[in-house]
């Protein structure tokens, strides 16, 4: 095996069982020593592929983000129309970031561990950003009021997501997406042109 792809093989291991073990015990309770021992590697391979605990969390964190941004996609393309896409892709954002492998990781443990500033960051650089294109592009087919501010409208409708997720219960969920997928539909209708 060449060494690239013997790289690749061992982050690709690490990274999946770190993301394991940080959804069950939570950043603050997971071993190092456990991952590598599980990924039958030596201690100094992890810091050798990610630096330090943070750095590996960093790199679970971006494959949730990635995981979260394709069931967005999955489920803003249950519709062809682009004003139903932002309400779809909303609800898919709340149910997403609450899947059982990334609550924990993006909700709870992610602001704490990097830091407000630099979890904002990285939620501008990732649903944010999809987020905004896809506000943008409303605007230029006529689908908002003349006088919105598309990037205000982008921050406010993130901050609601991210507060819907926080209280996403987890019981009774198809009756909970019905009222979450009526809430956003109210809450985006606001900026749309009558």
């Amino acid at each position: 095996m060449k060494r690239a792809e013997a790289k690749q093989k061992t982050t690709s291991a690490l990274l999946k069982i770190a993301r394991k073990h940080f959804t069950q015990h939570g950043y603050y309770d997971v071993s190092l020593e456990k991952i590598a021992e599980e990924a039958d590697v030596t201690r100094g391979a992890v810091y050798h592929h990610f630096k330090n605990k943070q750095g590996l969390f960093l790199a679970v964190l971006e494959t949730v983000q990635n995981d979260i941004a394709r069931h967005i996609e999955k489920e803003a393309s249950k519709s062809d129309d682009r004003w139903d896409q932002l309400t779809l892709g909303c609800l898919g954002f709340v149910k997403g970031a609450n899947a059982k492998n990334c609550r924990r990781i993006l909700l709870v443990d992610a602001p704490v561990v990097i830091g407000w500033d630099a979890w904002r960051k990285a939620d501008r650089e990732n649903s944010m950003h999809v987020l905004q294109e896809h506000i943008d592009e409303l605007k230029q087919l006529g689908y908002l009021v003349d006088d919105v501010d598309t990037k205000l409208m982008t921050y406010t409708i993130s901050g609601a997501l991210n507060e819907l997720a926080l209280n996403y219960p987890k019981q009774d969920l198809g009756e909970i997406n019905k009222k979450i997928g009526v809430t956003i539909e109210y809450m985006v209708g606001g900026f749309r042109k009558k």
